[in-house]
């Protein structure tokens, strides 16, 4: 027989189960609602010229054929302080040069850099610091191409090729 006192309320383990799930879902939901509000475009950095017609879309490739057809590709060398970067071009460059740099993450750091010529094909621009990031690169010419590019974690060098093939 046994004639132990029953638990109080506040020893059962179960209940406590019953009210901790309640309680913990209003943080929770709390932090969903903050995240879900957040601007968007803070959380991507997809800056293409694109146009929607209904549910497809249709991207200008254009700038990336005439890269393509003039066979440009270059390589960029980041300086170790990350903060310029000197681009090698092979083939003939028209026009003015920009280089848009596009965190990988957060839009808020994407960055836009004129290219001085310094000659042989060599171009070079200051940027502000890169950091130990990824960036998604583009070359843009006045002339009408583009080149594009991806600046790995602490990378030091990076390839700008046409994002389209000629043929």
């Amino acid at each position: 027989m046994d004639l132990s006192l029953p638990r109080p309320w506040y020893r059962e383990p179960m209940l406590w189960l019953v009210i901790a799930i309640p309680v913990l879902t209003i943080p929770a939901g709390l932090a969903t609602l903050w995240i879900a509000g957040a601007d968007p475009g803070a959380l991507s950095s997809a800056d293409t010229d694109a146009r929607r017609i209904g549910q497809m879309q249709f991207a200008d490739v254009s700038p990336d054929l005439a890269a393509a057809r003039l066979g440009l590709r270059g390589t960029a060398v980041v300086e170790v302080d990350r903060t310029r970067v000197e681009v090698h071009l092979a083939g003939a460059a028209e026009g003015s040069l920009v280089l848009v740099l596009q965190h990988a993450t957060d839009a808020r750091r994407d960055q836009r850099a004129t290219l001085e010529a310094i000659g042989n094909g060599r171009w070079v621009a200051r940027v502000a610091p890169l950091g130990h990031d990824a960036w998604n690169a583009r070359l843009e010419s006045s002339a009408g191409w583009r080149l594009a590019g991806r600046v790995a974690h602490d990378a030091v060098a990076f390839d700008l090729v046409p994002a389209v093939d000629a043929g």
